[in-house]
């Protein structure tokens, strides 16, 4: 890996942006279609974890850090 150097702005092709608008009849105020969501979709396991941790918490367990959370580690985090 040491011999490939890291792209930089001068060796990527020009890029041209166009836009295709077609509005979403169902929500006529704003016509927005909900683009986005996707860069949310890896916040799933957090939840979960913050989800046991509070559960987790009235018994005086140790945070989980680490998913998947399994049986073995919510027993140790609970000692």
């Amino acid at each position: 890996m040491a011999d490939y150097l890291v792209p930089m702005a001068a060796e990527m092709p020009d890029i041209e942006v166009g836009h295709v608008v077609s509005p979403d009849g169902g929500l006529p105020e704003l016509g927005a279609k909900g683009a986005g969501e996707a860069g949310t979709a890896g916040a799933r396991p957090g939840r979960w974890a913050n989800a046991v941790n509070d559960a987790l918490r009235v018994l005086g367990a140790r945070e989980i850090t680490e998913v998947p959370i399994t049986p073995e580690g919510v027993l140790r985090a609970v000692g």
